[in-house]
């Protein structure tokens, strides 16, 4: 473990003028879900509610199918709705809305009992894990750039997020490539937290945002949609993703986002890794008490947790036994979604810090297994919390790769 590390990273946070407690970037070293991570809200006018309420009319489950192709006319005949399909890793993807007369299990069962070769499951939301800061928690703010000491070019690194402003002035000239996620009726969602993912690992060096691998070949898929609640993306769109950035070529894949378990996005996932492909994921924010967030806790996935300057953990982020690696992700200057940055909080931001970190490894180590490359990471963070490993910060705060000796 590196304790001193995090002491001379502190004393350089102070030398520059930051006060408060706030990160400046870069510094390498989530239907069943919670709300959109949005923030502080202020308070806001609301309408008197009638007293009787109309009961609100039931939405018709969506489901997934992932399997051998299916006969989209049996589908159709027993009132399943073929909302869309996609191949996937040899086999098809279909997105369903059952039947009217059927429960959400009543549907699960009858597609596993038609279709036993398959696996079946509930169309699942996840929304990113981010809080933008605002009010008294926030006030510090100084936007500063801070050069890197080299300049390098990394693997190719993939990102599922929301969609990304590629005019933003800490993209411009950034080697990004986009693919839109067919959303089928649904709308395409901001701007604000993809640029902000972006920004921490590619941005331009020059920019008041600069990110920790501004060289670097980012691939980024825009996967989430506007929702009733918030903006979010369905397991179909991100099985879909996944594929396209097995396509790609990517090296690690960035997961800023959060959900409950889903088999059918696991399966994406672990066919991505069986490839070779690091996946790093947010921790979640449903804090202490919370249950895993997925995809961070499954086993494939490394799962990143957030801390502010003085190492104290995230209030907001979860715990348990999947926490692999803690980063910065509080009150962490990145870009706005149109011009300019923004001090904003959540693991979704303290994710890219270990995305790059792999990154670099995978470059200039190309040889050594990702449980090597891991490893090494793992020895060289500063132990945070209780001695060892732990529910809260995993391994410890990740260091600088040129601190880790290479």
């Amino acid at each position: 473990m590196r304790d001193d590390a995090f002491t001379r990273r502190r004393a350089l946070l102070i030398g520059l003028g930051v006060t408060g407690g706030a990160w400046i970037a870069p510094a390498l070293c989530g239907y069943d879900t919670a709300r959109a991570s949005g923030g502080s809200v202020s308070a806001v006018s609301r309408a008197s509610a009638p007293s009787r309420p109309a009961p609100p009319r039931a939405a018709r489950p969506e489901l997934l199918v992932l399997g051998p192709a299916l006969q989209e006319g049996a589908l159709e005949a027993a009132g399943y709705v073929v909302l869309q399909s996609r191949a996937f890793a040899g086999g098809q993807l279909y997105r369903l809305l059952s039947p009217a007369r059927l429960s959400t299990d009543q549907a699960l069962s009858d597609l596993a009992r038609r279709f036993p070769a398959a696996t079946v499951s509930r169309n699942a939301l996840y929304r990113s894990g981010a809080f933008l800061c605002e009010g008294g928690d926030c006030l510090a703010h100084q936007a500063i750039s801070w050069p890197l000491s080299r300049r390098v070019t990394a693997r190719r690194i993939g990102m599922i997020d929301t969609g990304i402003n590629l005019g933003h002035e800490a993209l411009k000239g950034a080697n990004i490539r986009v693919f839109q996620a067919d959303l089928g009726e649904r709308s395409q969602a901001g701007r604000r937290h993809g640029t902000a993912v972006a920004a921490l690992l590619v941005g331009q060096s020059l920019s008041r945002t600069p990110g920790l691998l501004p060289d670097a070949e980012l691939v980024a898929v825009e996967a989430f949609h506007k929702s009733s609640t918030g903006e979010a993306a369905d397991a179909f769109t991100l099985t879909e993703a996944v594929g396209h950035l097995i396509g790609a070529g990517v090296a690690v894949i960035n997961l800023s986002f959060e959900g409950e378990e889903n088999p059918v996005l696991h399966l994406a996932l672990q066919e991505a890794a069986a490839r070779g492909i690091a996946l790093v994921a947010a921790a979640g924010n449903g804090g202490a008490g919370a249950p895993p967030a997925y995809p961070a806790a499954w086993p494939e996935v490394i799962a990143v947790t957030g801390v502010d300057a003085e190492g104290r953990a995230w209030r907001q982020a979860n715990r348990g036994p999947y926490i692999r690696f803690a980063a910065p992700g509080v009150r962490l200057w990145t870009a706005a979604s149109i011009s300019g940055g923004r001090l904003q909080s959540g693991t979704s931001y303290a994710a890219p810090f270990v995305t790059a970190a792999l990154a670099l490894r995978l470059a200039e180590n190309p040889d050594l297994s990702l449980e090597a490359h891991l490893r090494a990471l793992e020895s060289c963070t500063t132990d945070l919390g209780v001695p060892g490993r732990d529910d809260i910060f995993g391994a410890g705060l990740v260091s600088l790769e040129d601190q880790c000796g290479g």
